[in-house]
């Protein structure tokens, strides 16, 4: 089943608006993170301009910026972030091995269901991430 379960994602529509949350709510992390390095001067604002949360997650943790559990979900997000934007496709075309997802003995409802919840999940973490920057870092915007 594997192409037509990629199939049944995009036809889903509450895996494709949680996807699209995911997606919104990455950029806001991003911003936030941005932020803490911009106000503790370690970069300048054109330095960051074409950064990567990857890459800036990295900063932040180089420059000791963040504490470790802050950067160990920062690096959860990151990977799950980045498995969803840049796998599933792959995953279901049998390019990637199976990781943080299956591919096999699925049917069409663990679209709205399975992956979607998993997706809901993810946005939740990252909204938890962005309320723990909110209140420790309280010049970030």
């Amino acid at each position: 089943m594997s192409l037509e379960f990629y199939e049944e994602l995009l036809k889903s529509s509450r895996f494709c608006e949680n996807l699209g949350r995911a997606v919104l709510l990455s950029g806001s992390l991003e911003s936030k993170v941005k932020a803490i390095i911009l106000e503790n001067g370690v970069k300048q604002p054109n330095q960051l301009a074409k950064c990567t949360l990857g890459q800036l997650i990295k900063i932040c943790h180089a420059h000791n910026l963040i504490d470790d559990g802050l950067h160990e979900v920062l690096t959860f997000i990151l990977e799950r972030r980045n498995y969803l934007t840049h796998n599933l496709y792959p995953l279901f075309n049998l390019e990637v091995d199976v990781t943080y997802l299956p591919r096999d003995n699925l049917c069409a409802d663990d679209a709205d269901y399975y992956f979607a919840t998993c997706v809901e999940e993810l946005c939740q973490n990252i909204e938890i991430a962005v309320d723990h920057i909110n209140r420790d870092f309280t010049d970030t915007r």
